[in-house]
């Protein structure tokens, strides 16, 4: 019963992470095509309704997780946490895409390049993220090692978004400045909520030495 269990959370996992990388990709797809003036508003729907199919995912998960409290090898406390980690990067992709769909102005072309780094960046950390968090229920060595590769990218993406905001400053149009730093910001804080997660995935090695 309790194998049987714990292949149905993590097939549960699989098809939460599926989503989440759906939509990762697709978000990724849209700031490329925005950076090239041929983005379509209509696209980031599908974005949003990845966030939804999660949301009915998730709650399925908790189900299993609460019905199941002796047949995991973390404790409940922990899984709960980070689904709800998890969770975040979702909802600030989600927002991050309604944020698009009404931002009015084109990308300029002298932070297109900057911008389409942090994109890379914010696909990338996700797909390293959910490795990680595969990783971490039989391998701590190698996703202990991960939790470091997300905190040094999110110092790269620190670095671009700094970048941007100073070119971005420098524009006279007061309400482009603020919606534009708006959208940068949006796009740089789903990088930092995986960073905290990576950092809850390392206390938790910490805390279970002996997996």
């Amino acid at each position: 019963m309790k194998g049987k269990n714990i292949r149905k959370i993590d097939d549960v996992s699989k098809n939460y992470y599926i989503e989440l990388l759906k939509g990762a990709k697709l978000i990724h797809q849209i700031c490329i095509d925005f950076t090239k003036k041929t983005i379509k508003k209509k696209d980031l729907d599908a974005v949003i309704e990845c966030e939804s199919k999660c949301d009915r995912i998730k709650e399925e998960y908790i189900e299993i997780l609460f019905k199941n409290k002796r047949a995991l090898p973390f404790l409940v406390e922990d899984r709960y946490k980070i689904i709800g980690f998890v969770d975040q990067v979702l909802g600030r992709i989600e927002y991050f895409s309604r944020f698009l769909k009404i931002y009015p102005f084109a990308l300029d072309n002298n932070i297109k390049n900057q911008f389409k780094d942090l994109s890379d960046i914010n696909l990338k950390v996700i797909e390293i993220m959910v490795e990680t968090l595969n990783l971490i229920e039989n391998n701590f060595d190698d996703a202990y090692k991960m939790t470091f590769t997300i905190q040094s990218m999110r110092r790269d993406a620190r670095e671009i978004r700094f970048e941007i905001l100073g070119i971005i400053y420098k524009n006279d149009d007061a309400k482009k400045v603020f919606l534009t730093s708006q959208l940068v910001n949006n796009l740089y804080h789903i990088i930092g909520i995986v960073e905290d997660i990576a950092d809850y995935l390392r206390g938790l090695i910490i805390k279970y030495p002996s997996r």
